[in-house]
């Protein structure tokens, strides 16, 4: 089934994001955006408004190599549903579980080209991520023991099958690797990160991230508008490089289970009764109830951005652009890991690879 991305990706992520929102009877509560912008500080928001763009103390041999290794790691950062089995199993998180294993393809030198990609089997990435795919459970018969697939192996499955087909992609598209695939969108794109996401949106179905719910459209694209952030933040302090996007000003926020909990906490997104359990302590939402969350998300970002932009609240500087969303995303998802937030429930769905 084909998928058709629209032209104006970030117009359309905010318009279907408020219309969810609203269908969903999601209310952002504006006393509390006030609260939240005059209780801000200068020295929280400094602290963890700025992402260093996942600069890694590794050797590269060229920068499509470190690309390839940062475009990896985005496509394949989900798992977020699996966060208890993974710490029980290697006390690493998703994002950490992610990141381990594509750092275990680069220290160990295994191939990643579009080939072997599109070869890797589920036992190999078990083995370069840390994910145990068995384990040994009791049987009927007494002092006997079966060997059982773990509940993460499922994301073992997932990761596999999102690889396979990027390979499978990559190879069609005469594409060595997939970081020599994002060299060629950005400079395609033009310093745009719009038509940079679009770009990826269009040619891989792991950056398709959108929904039909009550009959319209939902768009979200969190991994493409995060790989046009972390390579801008990476890359872009050089006019001249293809990264230096000068529309990254106008990016949605990068939606995901973190930050809906967050806003939820502020309480800035009053949810319905029908999706309060979202946010219980061990909540499992299915594929639309995460959706509806994640779009109340941004549209409760932007009217955050837009009341700190037009409004004088408080006493923070946000720079000569303002406040804008990539960097309240990057500050609510990095204040989230703080002691005092890490222990607020977060809603986990293991049906999707989009976060």
């Amino acid at each position: 089934m084909s998928f058709t991305c629209p032209s104006n990706l970030y117009t359309s992520v905010f318009e279907t994001s408020r219309q969810c929102r609203e269908t969903s009877n999601i209310r952002v509560d504006q006393d509390a955006i006030v609260r939240f912008l005059t209780d801000l500080t200068q020295e929280s928001w400094s602290k963890h408004s700025i992402a260093n763009g996942m600069a890694f103390p590794l050797r590269f041999d060229s920068l499509e190599q470190e690309i390839n290794v940062l475009a990896l790691i985005d496509i394949l950062n989900t798992g977020h549903g699996f966060r208890k089995e993974l710490h029980e199993d290697s006390d690493r998180g998703a994002f950490e579980t992610i990141v381990f294993g594509i750092m275990s393809f680069h220290i160990s030198g295994t191939s990643t080209d579009a080939k072997a990609l599109a070869q890797i089997t589920s036992w190999e990435v078990g083995t370069h991520f840390g994910i145990t795919m068995q384990k040994d459970v009791p049987s009927e018969l007494p002092h006997v023991t079966v060997s059982k697939p773990t509940v993460a192996s499922k994301l073992a499955g997932q990761i596999t099958h999102v690889l396979n087909e990027t390979g499978q992609i990559l190879q069609e598209k005469n594409f060595n690797t997939l970081g020599a695939f994002v060299v060629h969108a950005a400079t395609q794109s033009q310093g745009s990160a719009e038509t940079f996401s679009r770009i990826l949106v269009e040619t891989f179905p792991a950056f398709q991230d959108a929904a039909e719910l009550d009959g319209q459209m939902v768009y979200v694209f969190k991994k493409a508008l995060l790989l046009a952030s972390t390579l801008q933040r990476r890359f872009g302090k050089d006019p001249q490089s293809i990264f230096a996007f000068t529309d990254i000003k106008d990016s949605p926020i990068f939606a995901d289970n973190v930050i809906p909990t967050m806003m939820v906490h502020l309480g800035i997104l009053v949810l319905p009764d029908n999706l309060k359990h979202t946010v219980e302590e061990g909540a499992v939402t299915n594929v639309e109830e995460s959706y509806r969350l994640r779009a109340a998300a941004i549209d409760g970002c932007r009217e955050i951005v837009q009341v700190a932009n037009t409004q004088k609240i408080g006493n923070v500087d946000y720079g000569t652009e303002g406040m804008l969303n990539v960097d309240l995303d990057v500050y609510l998802w990095r204040v989230a890991k703080e002691p005092q937030y890490r222990k607020i429930p977060r809603f986990a769905c293991k049906d999707t690879i989009f976060f």
